[in-house]
């Protein structure tokens, strides 16, 4: 921390007070996370560094929200190196050939008060469907290092991985793959 940290922050935890405009994503702030079942009797977490894109949201008009984000395949990370070129390789995500899992789409459901969900077209792999992902609204304010509006959500989705072409080592490593993102955006 330096002495040009403010001592404190001015947040909002009602997503009405959300400021309407296209939002970045806050790469370092975002975090990309899947956990897979692992031999039956445990989870096994990984991690896709370097996401990218875009929100377009207004508080006032979820219907109208879109957003666009990419995840670099060829930035999987676990507590393995060895594993970590495993996921890359052809057997699993195939880094080289679908560098990107994308979700993209438009539409956003409210479904309680800081709570929604977001369905859109998630590709990975080189398949696309369509993928619902509940969403927790966290915070809104000021980021106090831009100056700019911040947002935060989390958000969850649980895929089938087999239905997107990786079937390596089924079932020892289990079909059904959670993947949760704690996300930040900034307005642009």
């Amino acid at each position: 921390m330096t002495d040009s940290m403010p001592a404190t922050l001015n947040i909002d935890t009602n997503s009405r007070k959300i400021v309407a405009g296209r939002y970045v994503v806050d790469s370092m702030h975002t975090r990309v996370l899947f956990k897979v079942r692992h031999f039956g009797v445990s989870n096994y977490w990984g991690e896709f560094m370097g996401p990218t894109g875009w929100l377009e949201i207004d508080p006032q008009r979820p219907n109208d929200t879109s957003l666009q984000v990419k995840v670099p395949t060829g930035q999987v990370r676990t507590n393995s190196s060895h594993l970590d070129e495993e996921l890359r390789s052809a057997e699993w995500f195939d880094a080289e050939r679908y560098p990107s899992i994308i979700l993209a789409g438009s539409g956003l459901k409210l479904t309680s008060d800081g709570r929604a969900v977001f369905e859109g077209d998630f590709t990975l792999h080189g398949i696309s469907k369509r993928v619902a992902f509940g969403i927790d609204f966290i915070g809104a304010g000021t980021n106090p290092f831009k100056g700019a509006p911040t947002i935060g959500f989390e958000a969850s989705a649980t895929i089938s991985r087999t239905e997107f072409g990786i079937s390596a080592k089924y079932p020892i490593v289990g079909d059904g793959v959670k993947i949760i993102v704690s996300a930040a955006f900034d307005l642009a």
